[in-house]
């Protein structure tokens, strides 16, 4: 009842010689959980493919404190070197949190550098994100989580606010890109409970911006404009393939 896990992959092998451990422990931590230990699936080319396979995932392993603990390795002709990671984690508290579950007058908050550079920035920027971030929700009730990975931070946004059958008010802009891949996390919580995040976040100098707040009206605002409108909203949740 206390273990959550995630699958990733396949990532292209020098994508995820430098990142596939990294991105899949991501979601472990989303939903307030302590990665334990990962497993993984390497389809390499050649004995050079492996190494570098095994040297990324190594890196990856002892800078996160995940023991990978075992899996399988091939090299079959015809097929695309890749990696595939599966990471389990222990919950810290007593619930999963989950993506759509923001609440009326929440605030939004981005949390965490941009997952990006050599292996060894990403390590670095990971980790600072997981432990700051397991610190909040120990100490703070988070309501909900996502990554902003694919589709970038206004299109998880907006998957949070499908699931939630909400709106959001955005009053500042946590990134220019609306839809590049950053890594970071987008956490819902009290508005109450702002000043103890940042707090936190000081304490671990891990980068924290404010951006929006939850309403109970369906739609988009960003300052003055609305780009998504309550039909909208409506026809997006209508649509939307994941149903609770």
């Amino acid at each position: 009842k206390n273990i959550v896990f995630n699958m990733e992959g396949p990532y292209p092998l020098k994508l995820g010689a430098k990142t596939a451990l990294i991105h899949t422990a991501c979601d472990v931590v989303a939903m307030g959980a302590k990665p334990k230990f990962a497993m993984n699936a390497i389809q390499a080319e050649n004995e050079e493919e492996i190494k570098m396979a095994v040297d990324g995932l190594k890196k990856q392993s002892i800078g996160l404190d995940i023991p990978i603990i075992g899996g399988n390795t091939q090299t079959v002709k015809e097929l695309k070197s890749c990696i595939c990671i599966a990471v389990f984690g222990e919950l810290i508290t007593d619930k999963v949190i989950r993506d759509g579950n923001a609440k009326e007058g929440n605030i939004l908050i981005m949390l965490g550098h941009p997952v990006e550079g050599d292996i060894g920035e990403r390590i670095y920027k990971a980790k600072n994100k997981f432990d700051t971030y397991l610190e909040i929700v120990k100490n703070i009730d988070v309501h909900a989580c996502k990554d902003a990975s694919r589709g970038g931070w206004l299109c998880n946004l907006l998957e949070m606010l499908v699931k939630a059958k909400k709106g959001v008010e955005i009053f500042s802009i946590p990134y220019p890109r609306a839809t590049r891949y950053l890594g970071t996390y987008i956490i819902s919580v009290n508005e109450e409970n702002v000043k103890d995040v940042l707090d936190i976040a000081l304490k671990n100098r891990c980068p924290a911006v404010t951006f929006g707040k939850i309403k109970e009206e369906l739609g988009l605002t960003i300052g003055n404009r609305e780009y998504i409108n309550e039909e909208k909203m409506k026809e997006l949740i209508k649509n939307f393939p994941y149903k609770f």
